[in-house]
């Protein structure tokens, strides 16, 4: 079925990089709460929509969030659109966290391209690519700088480690 054949990878992936970036010192940060960190958008995002994107409600997500910010991976900001919200966004912990986790991803691809074959990797990259566009997704190549690179720091505003 296309659902095992697509969630296997997928789970084998999320498994192995979380397993390498527990070796590399990142042991707060779970199978769980890591959800936060692969949906946070750049410039951070609320609770509700970090919510939204994980089909999950507002209190497990603010569970996860709590979690993450013990651990000094996020921080609650105020929202510059609205003084009344409040944003998550990573702080140089979380986008150190990110970097490792894009490196042990890349480290992963370059085994799958190993075993399939370069042609063959390409060809499954483009058919996914091709699949997300059709189901009405938007996919710009790599998340990688997404998540790797932080936004711009705004005059005066810093984020903390």
């Amino acid at each position: 079925m296309i659902g095992a054949l697509l969630s296997i990878p997928s789970f084998d992936l999320s498994a192995r990089v979380h397993q390498r970036l527990h070796l590399r010192g990142f042991r707060e940060v779970t199978d769980s709460n890591s959800t936060v960190m692969k949906l946070l958008g750049p410039e951070g995002d609320r609770i509700t929509e970090l919510a939204r994107k994980a089909g999950m409600t507002k209190q497990s997500m603010g569970y996860l969030v709590e979690q993450l910010e013990a651990a000094r991976y996020v921080e609650r900001v105020a929202d510059p659109r609205d003084a009344r919200a409040v944003i998550i966004r990573r702080t140089k912990k979380g986008w150190t966290y990110n970097q490792a986790a894009a490196e042990e991803v890349a480290k992963l691809q370059e085994e799958w391209t190993h075993l399939l074959g370069p042609a063959k990797m390409k060809e499954l990259k483009s058919l996914l690519a091709e699949l997300v566009a059709k189901l009405g997704h938007r996919y710009e190549g790599s998340y990688l700088e997404a998540v790797t690179r932080p936004p711009r720091q705004r005059r005066g505003s810093q984020a903390r480690s």
